[in-house]
């Protein structure tokens, strides 16, 4: 069954990007409607539905510059160079607990495989609950109209002499040529056309008796300007789409107006035959046919001549206007259905800009879209990855790097990218891909610099350098966990793993979860790694929403930690230069690696000074922003950094514990201001909603 809904979501994406589409246009038309309503006769304003049911049916569209879709659009690309540097960006948290040899200090309460599973479940459910709603309202349609098409096919046609003639003298007055029968059914509760090739006009027996000739002219009239517009097959293909769209209340409620405008152009045909002072006596009927109705119960696929009660007032004002006329041609009405194709019909110019196409990859990235992804690069693009030398140690061609993305995406990784630089037709990055069960502890599945050359709006080379001892490090918590599920959890090794080669970030499995979790979790706490911090001593934790942004004015630097201080006068320098007005005891910074890792001077951090409100900036400065409404993990300590820090961020991964709660994947915050001439320590962690 999960394969069945698999192949299904496709055409479920599809279906949903045309919906949305559809709604934007239904609601153009509804406006288009209202100003050019008396300009636009009846037949060109319910053409003008038409367009939409173009659109719903069209598997793809042209892209132009015209489209609509280029202005108004659901997943609009916000590309601003600096804040998405700042805002997305890798963030760590660096001076956090010690212990566990020199991996990263970022924490994730859950491996981001479970989000990926989670995704992909919630996917599928939505995709089986479209589909069951659907076949269910498909049944209930073939069911109701099978059952009414086979008793009209057991009745026999009227021969009344009288009514015949009428009909066929209708039919000589609209130049209808197709045959039409007319049969006597209590099946319906008023008059209605059925099939489009062989149309049968069903008439309840209490109306055919209460209605004088003149009445069963406007009748039938009516009903043969259906068979004349093919009216039958609009409302079949009405039907359809209804089905198909029944979760997008905005479309039945399109379709409920198209149904009462086709009625109208159908009451416009019906009264542009050349006999005089008719309107008015055709109204009157419209209202008797309404009477003798005790309940309006629309058939799938007909054509009646009455509708919802709530457009019959509307539809009667109509008929009683004298400018309702059947036009063969309006110049305005051309124009606007001219205009709504052009525009409506076509979807959005993708952007070829080096940012736009980055992101573009991260959206195919994470959706597990290697179509998508592979349709970015040129047919001779080559990827290459450089050593730790500046040279390239693997080269692959464009097979080969599809092979490449099928085997990372079949770790359901996310991809962050963040410092975006574009020169002409290169782009630079950083990047890391999200995965497995290291990223608990701040490990990403790849982290390292990115570069993109493109040629043609396609990337035509991709360059990656990896961090440095990444897998290094990787491995080395890896033999860590290792040895202490063969000394405390024996058994458990033994039955999970059967040699040591097992690779962790690949694992499946809820029992594989618990277990690194309560490994990070023992060695965390484990005494000898506290550093004399005592649990119950630990500063109170808070859920917080920040009541206004904070705004700070930042650098990225690279160098000792302890150096922060000369940062952070170096960006006051700054500040004081370009007369910028900032607080003097109010300061952030931002921690990528581990202080106690070795070559400090590489370690990466962005400070900065907090700001009342948002200004220009230029690299390498930029403005960083912790936005008003985020939801963080909050705690508060006072003194010694080396003294303090930790025991604030073991008060937060502990919170996480036993709360369960998802945070810290967009990094760590650390607030620095003074209170009471002591240094205050503000920490944030990210909740991720």
């Amino acid at each position: 069954m999960p394969i069945i809904l698999k192949n299904f979501e496709p055409f479920f994406s599809w279906l949903l990007q045309t919906s949305w589409q559809a709604s934007i246009l239904a609601a153009l038309i509804l406006v288009l409607q209202r100003l050019f309503r008396r300009f636009l006769p009846p037949a060109w304003s319910f053409g003008l539905w038409l367009i939409l049911l173009v659109k719903l049916l069209l598997p793809v569209s042209p892209s132009s510059q015209l489209s609509l879709f280029n202005f108004v659009s659901i997943e609009k690309l916000i590309l601003n160079d600096q804040r998405v540097a700042a805002e997305d960006s890798r963030q760590g948290i660096g001076m956090g607990i010690s212990g566990l040899g020199d991996e990263k200090q970022s924490v994730s309460a859950d491996s981001v495989a479970s989000d990926q599973s989670a995704t992909i479940n919630l996917s599928l459910l939505l995709t089986a609950t479209w589909l069951i709603v659907a076949f269910m309202l498909l049944g209930r349609t073939a069911y109701v109209n099978i059952g009414v098409l086979s008793h009209a096919r057991k009745l026999r046609p009227l021969i009344d002499g009288e009514v015949l003639n009428l009909l066929e003298n209708c039919k000589s007055e609209l130049r209808v040529h197709v045959p039409v029968s007319v049969v006597v059914t209590e099946k319906v509760q008023s008059p209605a056309l059925l099939g489009f090739i062989r149309p049968r006009l069903l008439l309840p027996e209490r109306i055919l008796q209460a209605l004088t000739p003149a009445e069963l002219r406007h009748v039938f009239l009516h009903e043969l300007a259906h068979v004349k517009r093919l009216d039958i097959f609009c409302s079949w293909l009405v039907t359809f789409l209804q089905i198909l769209h029944w979760f997008n209340p905005v479309l039945w409620f399109a379709f409920n107006r198209m149904r009462s405008d086709l009625e109208i152009a159908c009451d416009s045909l019906a009264l542009s035959t050349p006999r005089k002072n008719q309107r008015y006596d055709y109204g009157r009927t419209i209202i008797k046919v309404l009477e003798l109705t005790t309940k309006i119960s629309p058939l799938p696929g007909a054509a009646g001549i009455l509708e919802d009660k709530d457009y019959m007032k509307r539809r009667i004002s109509k008929i009683g206007d004298t400018r309702l006329v059947a036009k063969r041609w309006s110049p305005i009405g051309a124009l606007l259905v001219a205009g709504l194709g052009m525009t409506a019909l076509t979807n959005p110019v993708v952007s070829q800009h080096p940012e736009a196409i980055l992101e573009r990859m991260k959206i195919a990235y994470e959706r597990q879209d290697v179509k998508a992804l592979m349709a970015m690069y040129a047919d001779d693009a080559v990827y290459q990855e450089i050593g730790p030398d500046g040279k390239p140690y693997s080269t692959l061609d464009r097979s080969a790097i599809e092979n490449y993305y099928r085997f990372n995406l079949s770790q359901n990784p996310k991809f962050n990218y963040s410092e975006v630089v574009v020169k002409g037709d290169t782009l630079k990055f950083h990047g890391a891909l999200r995965s497995g069960l290291f990223e608990v502890i701040g490990l990403y599945e790849v982290e390292g610099e990115g570069q993109f050359v493109f040629r043609g709006g396609l990337i035509a080379t991709a360059l990656w350098r990896e961090m440095p001892n990444l897998k290094k490090r990787r491995m080395e918590i890896f033999n860590n966990f290792v040895d202490w599920l063969k000394t405390d959890k024996p058994q458990e090794y033994a039955s999970m793993f059967s040699h040591d080669l097992f690779v962790m970030h690949r694992a499946s499995g809820e029992k594989v979860n618990e277990l690194f979790l309560e490994w990070v979790a023992a060695k965390i706490n484990a005494k000898e790694e506290r550093r004399m911090i005592s649990m119950g001593d630990l500063p109170e934790v808070q859920q917080v929403r920040l009541q206004k942004d904070l705004v700070a004015i930042c650098k990225e630097f690279r160098g000792p930690y302890a150096d922060a201080p000369k940062y952070v006068t170096e960006m006051k320098n700054y500040c004081n230069e370009q007369k910028i007005a900032y607080r003097p005891q109010h300061v952030l910074g931002v921690y990528f690696d581990d202080p106690n890792q070795p070559n400090p001077e590489t370690h990466r951090s962005i400070q900065g000074v907090v700001v009342d409100r948002e200004v220009e900036m230029k690299p390498p400065y930029f403005v960083y922003k912790m936005k008003k409404g985020e939801a963080y993990l909050y705690t508060k300590v006072v003194g010694k950094p080396e003294e303090v820090i930790p025991a604030g961020y073991m008060a937060l991964f502990n919170y996480m514990g036993v709360k369960k709660i998802k945070a810290g994947s967009t990094g760590g915050h650390q607030v620095v201001t003074m209170e009471d001439g002591k240094v205050v320590f503000e920490i944030y962690l990210k909740i991720d909603e």
